[in-house]
């Protein structure tokens, strides 16, 4: 059985040790799809579970939004930070709270991954809004978990993902495709399909499945898969974080269908950078 096939395996077979989200994110996942929904019945949800209310809390009034008052209860979250906002943090707490239990035994410091991936979440809300587009709750939340399939690999495939990662080394190939080359799929196509199995909706799932290669991306979630292809590389470039990539190209395809310029990404990058300690503090109140 290929890499491949073991880990679709691993995915769909309920009897793996594959981690599972909580009941509540479930809830809220159909609640993000629900117009019906109230902000009482989205608190009334969050409540439920102690541990994801408790780091939505930390984070809402963490250094990153700068809150002039605490904020002390998921009701007054909802009011002030707005539902969408709310929706975002409680995905993404709870898809971080999964896998930084599986997170021990890895082959790279998953510390600087996570900063990598909350750099990538930034930077993803810095492009959509340079490029004039309405930001939403999917921005941020796609950029963060757009690289949670090396973590799978790493917990799931130690020895394989070893190899991989032992061949990034000279930096004559990017890291997915080493993946693709070695596994049979890359970190891309490991988060859709981890992501598809937990229900969650296709403008989060599809722009994570083709960061690196929007040939086949949904018209629809076209754009969004480009703008985080641009974070990822400008999170690179501002240093925030390791991903175990050592060879960072951009497409400058997608620079150009995106309107960014050689500058933009250049002044983007430093912003970044200079909200370093926000991405650490953001990382401190997620764990």
């Amino acid at each position: 059985m290929s890499i491949k096939e073991k880990a679709v395996d691993l995915i769909r077979n309920n009897r793996t040790s594959l981690p599972t989200l909580p009941v509540v994110i479930n809830n809220i996942i159909i609640t993000a799809r629900s117009e019906k929904t109230s902000a009482k019945n989205l608190a009334d949800f969050i409540v439920n579970d102690q541990a994801i209310s408790a780091r939505i809390l930390k984070v809402a009034n963490s250094a990153y939004y700068g809150m002039p008052k605490k904020i002390d209860s998921i009701s007054r979250a909802i009011v002030i930070m707005g539902f969408r906002e709310i929706i975002s943090l409680a995905l993404g707490t709870g898809v971080f709270s999964a896998l930084s239990q599986k997170g021990k035994d890895v082959r790279f410091d998953m510390t600087e991954l996570w900063k990598h991936t909350i750099g990538v979440g930034f930077a993803a809300r810095k492009v959509v809004k340079k490029t004039a587009m309405t930001v939403n709750e999917s921005t941020f939340l796609a950029g963060l978990l757009h690289d949670i399939g090396k973590i799978i690999f790493s917990v799931y495939f130690p020895d394989e993902y070893r190899e991989v990662l032992e061949k990034t080394v000279t930096g004559q190939a990017p890291l997915y495709n080493i993946e693709k080359e070695s596994l049979g799929l890359d970190h891309a196509e490991m988060a859709y399909l981890l992501m598809k199995q937990w229900n969650f909706p296709a403008d989060i799932i599809q722009p994570v499945r083709y960061h690196h290669d929007q040939s086949a991306c949904p018209e629809e979630q076209l754009y969004m898969a480009m703008a985080i292809n641009a974070a990822n590389f400008i999170c690179h470039q501002s240093g925030i974080g390791q991903s175990g990539n050592k060879n960072i190209q951009q497409d400058d395809k997608v620079l150009e269908r995106l309107g960014l310029s050689d500058q933009d990404i250049v002044t983007l990058a430093e912003e970044l950078e200079s909200e370093r300690s926000q991405v650490e503090d953001f990382l401190e109140a997620l764990s």
